[in-house]
């Protein structure tokens, strides 16, 4: 009986050939089970992406003060320990809000980046809201809510106070007497947020004797 036939004769021969291609048929399936066994084990260590959260950014350059617009921010997904803290993150929580800063595009918007709806909204848990009269009112023109002031008596001297914050100022208010040229316009001034002993020395150091405290301010670099 004529023995049967080898398969693959160039691999399975006798012959010198044919060990080689075996050899090296045998190194080339051995470094694919390596290669394989390294992208999986690489798989299987590196961690799973962090998990991300969504936050409000700032679409374009805003200027401090403005009241933000629909097309002002965006929505943008960041990993959990990138976001900010205070960052809002609804489109519902900013716009119509005013800003007491510059915000750059890309920029994160936070809630400490927005005017507060009232006094009490603004105030961190060791300040009190101080309602101050200015020596020159119309010096309040320069103040936008989220400014950082200096407060100073009106008599020259040491600061009374530094950093405080301008939570809301005072409107024009221009009646009969004072458009007829009757009168000096109406005192104006701003309210600040201070911590209380801050407030103390500006109540205690202004200068006035009754009344409401009169006093110089300087508005802080951002």
């Amino acid at each position: 009986m004529a023995p049967l036939p080898r398969p693959f004769p160039g691999l399975t021969g006798p012959g010198r050939r044919a060990r080689w291609r075996r050899g090296l048929l045998r190194r080339a399936a051995a470094a694919c089970c390596v290669a394989g066994a390294a992208f999986v084990g690489l798989h299987t260590v590196r961690p799973p992406p962090p998990p991300g959260v969504t936050v409000l950014v700032a679409a374009r350059a805003v200027a401090p003060g403005a009241v933000l617009e629909p097309g002002d921010v965006a929505v943008r997904s960041v990993p959990l320990l990138a976001r900010q803290p205070g960052a809002v993150t609804t489109t519902a929580g900013a716009v119509g809000r005013r800003v007491g800063g510059p915000l750059l595009p890309g920029e994160a918007v936070t809630s400490s980046r927005l005017v507060p709806r009232t006094v009490a909204e603004g105030l961190a848990a060791s300040e009190v809201a101080l309602h101050v009269l200015l020596a020159d009112p119309a010096g309040v023109d320069l103040l936008v809510p989220g400014h950082r002031v200096t407060v100073y008596p009106t008599g020259g001297g040491e600061a009374l106070a530094t950093g405080a914050r301008v939570l809301a100022v005072d409107a024009q208010v221009v009646d009969a007497t004072t458009a007829l040229g009757g009168g000096p316009p109406a005192g104006r001034g701003a309210v600040l947020a201070l911590p209380g002993a801050a407030a103390r020395a500006v109540l205690g150091g202004h200068g006035g004797l009754e009344g409401p405290p009169v006093v110089n301010v300087a508005v802080m670099a951002p």
